[in-house]
């Protein structure tokens, strides 16, 4: 007598022998293609892989114009605006510190007055890192380096830029650039970007 047991996926008692009931196979289902086909659709797998890719460029991105403040002994630098950009327009009022954007005065990197302060850029490759050249400062030691925002012609999500680790000398620094999908969240390097470094002579 065949007894059926309460287990996943089913199974049968036969003889004290407990043996698992397969379940029928179901019909396979149409692959995304075919659903593309089916919706009246006509082209290559190819084509339709194409049809996928926004052919819409997103808003230029905001770059900061920032002004110099004296705070006592301390000189500090503000975001005093953006230009450039599409939609929102970001907050102004912060302050650069040593790891980016500050909102409390006490926390923004104090820049001598006595020391050179500039902005630099350059272009990111295929591989989302920009190589500033910096012989025309003659500088006669490595310079501290902060990362600002990233300029980009099409802006399809969040960018962050980072100095590439033990890259700034003299002679030149390297900024990468990255960007989180809008959609999918996946952060890729960016290539084309225009990366922004303030540099503080030291």
């Amino acid at each position: 007598m065949a007894v059926k047991a309460n287990v996943t996926g089913g199974a049968t008692i036969n003889g004290g022998k407990l043996d698992p009931v397969v379940a029928d196979t179901g019909p396979q289902g149409l692959s995304a293609y075919q659903v593309w086909l089916a919706a009246g659709n006509v082209g290559t797998e190819a084509q339709y892989m194409a049809s996928l890719v926004s052919k819409t460029a997103g808003p230029n991105g905001w770059t900061p114009v920032i002004a110099g403040e004296l705070d006592g002994t301390r000189t500090l630098i503000k975001i005093v605006d953006w230009v450039g950009g599409q939609g929102s327009k970001p907050d102004v009022g912060m302050y650069i510190g040593t790891t980016g954007y500050v909102t409390v005065k006490a926390d923004a990197f104090n820049f001598n007055a006595t020391k050179r302060v500039f902005a630099v850029s350059g272009i990111t490759n295929s591989q989302g890192i920009a190589t500033i050249d910096l012989t025309s400062y003659k500088l006669v030691a490595a310079p501290v380096g902060i990362a600002l925002p990233a300029t980009t012609i099409a802006l399809s999500g969040p960018t962050r830029s980072t100095i590439v680790a033990g890259s700034i000398t003299k002679t030149s620094a390297q900024v990468k650039v990255e960007q989180q999908a809008i959609l999918t969240g996946v952060i890729s390097l960016l290539a084309g970007a225009t990366a922004n470094l303030l540099l503080i002579e030291t």
